[in-house]
C-alpha cells in the first residue's frame, strides 16, 4: 500500500469536511454587520424605491440593516460595475434589474461585464408597462397605431422616456419587429415624456405605471397595451393579446457579485421569500407601482438568460450590440 498516496487521499478529504463545516458556520453566522444594496441609478427612480423597501422589509428578517447606496453614472454602468467586482461574500449586494442585467452585457465590453456576472438570488417585484397616447388620439389598441404607422411613415412620433433605458430599447424592438417606421424624440424621463404625449408634442410612449397612472384615471392619457394584465384597466390588451411576442414588462431582484457561498444565496433566497408574503410589503410595493413576482434564483436566472437571448439578437439587428 503506497501510505503517502493514502495519506494524501485522508488528508484531501478531511480538509473537505472541514471546509463545509466552516461554511454552513459562516452562513449560519451571517450576517455579522450591515449589508449594502448598490442601485446603479439616482434617488427616488422605480430602481431606488425597489432597493429601500426591500432593504427596510430584509432588515428585520436579517438583523443587521441594510444600507442602499446609489452608484450612478453611464446609464447604471457605474453601479453596475462597482457591484460586480465586489467580494462574494454576502456583503454587497445588486438591485437587479433588465437594463443592467441583460442590457448592458451586450451593449459594452467594459470591464468584462457579462450575463453572468452576477448570481441571481431572487426575483421579488414586477413593474407594469403601457403604451399611451393622448386622450383624445383615434387609436383604441396598439394595433390600431401599428395600421396607421404602417400606412404613413414617419408621420407619428414615439416620445423616448430615455435613449439607454430599457424601456426605449424595447418600444424600439416592437418598432423593429412589426416593421413600425416613426420619428424618435428622446427625453430624460419617463414623466417629460408623458408631458410630451399630453402636449401633443409626441403621439406615444411607452412608460411605467408610476409614470402614466394618474394621467389615464384622468382621462388626460389613453392605454393602447400594457406589459401584463392589470386589474385596473382590464379591458386593456397586453401585447401578447395583440399577438406581438416578447418581454415587456421591467422587474426587480436581488444579486449578488459571482461566486456567493451558496448557504448565503439560500439564506437571502428564503428571506426574500418570506416579505414577499408580508402584506405589509405587498402594498409597499403596489403603492409605488410594482406588484409582487417572486421567482427563486434557479427559475429567475432561466428567465434572464432567456430574456439575454432574445435581446440579443434584435440589438445585434439594430447594431447595437457589442460584437
Amino acid at each position: 500500500m503506497n501510505v503517502k498516496k493514502l495519506f494524501g487521499s485522508v488528508t484531501a478529504v478531511a480538509l473537505a469536511v472541514l471546509f463545509a463545516a466552516g461554511s454552513a458556520a459562516y452562513a449560519a453566522a451571517y450576517p455579522q454587520k450591515p449589508i449594502t444594496l448598490i442601485s446603479p441609478y439616482g434617488a427616488g427612480g422605480d430602481s431606488d424605491i425597489a432597493a429601500r423597501v426591500w432593504a427596510e422589509f430584509a432588515k428585520k428578517e436579517l438583523g443587521q440593516p441594510v444600507l442602499v447606496v446609489n452608484k450612478t453614472g453611464g446609464g447604471g454602468l457605474t453601479g453596475t460595475m462597482f457591484a460586480s467586482k465586489a467580494r462574494p461574500d454576502g456583503y454587497t449586494l445588486f438591485l437587479g434589474q433588465l437594463g443592467p442585467c441583460v442590457m448592458l452585457p451586450i451593449t459594452t465590453k467594459a470591464g468584462g461585464l457579462n450575463k453572468d456576472s452576477f448570481d441571481m438570488v431572487a426575483r421579488f417585484a414586477t413593474s407594469n408597462t403601457g403604451v399611451v397616447a393622448n386622450a383624445d388620439s383615434p387609436w383604441t389598441t396598439l394595433k390600431d397605431f401599428e395600421h396607421d404607422a404602417k400606412q404613413n411613415p414617419q408621420k407619428y412620433t414615439f416620445s423616448d422616456p430615455s435613449a439607454t433605458s430599457w424601456l426605449a430599447l424595447a418600444f424600439k424592438g416592437w418598432m423593429h419587429n412589426n416593421s413600425v417606421s416613426a420619428k424618435v424624440v428622446q427625453y430624460t424621463s419617463g414623466a417629460e415624456a408623458a408631458t410630451a404625449v399630453l402636449g401633443k408634442h409626441g403621439d406615444i410612449s411607452f412608460l411605467f405605471k408610476a409614470n402614466f397612472d394618474s394621467l389615464v384615471k384622468g382621462n388626460k392619457l389613453k392605454l393602447l397595451a400594457v406589459g401584463q394584465k392589470m386589474e385596473e384597466y382590464p379591458n386593456v390588451p397586453t401585447f401578447n393579446d395583440l399577438g406581438y411576442a416578447g418581454n415587456y414588462i421591467a422587474w426587480a431582484a436581488i444579486a449578488a457579485p459571482k461566486g456567493l457561498p451558496e448557504e448565503i444565496r439560500e439564506k437571502l433566497q428564503a428571506v426574500t421569500e418570506k416579505i414577499s408574503k408580508d402584506p405589509e410589503f405587498v402594498n409597499a410595493l403596489k403603492n409605488v407601482g410594482f406588484g409582487i413576482d417572486y421567482l427563486d434564483g434557479a427559475a429567475f436566472k432561466q428567465e434572464v438568460d432567456k430574456q439575454y437571448s432574445d435581446m440579443q439578437d434584435f440589438l445585434k439587428a439594430m447594431n447595437l450590440a457589442v460584437q
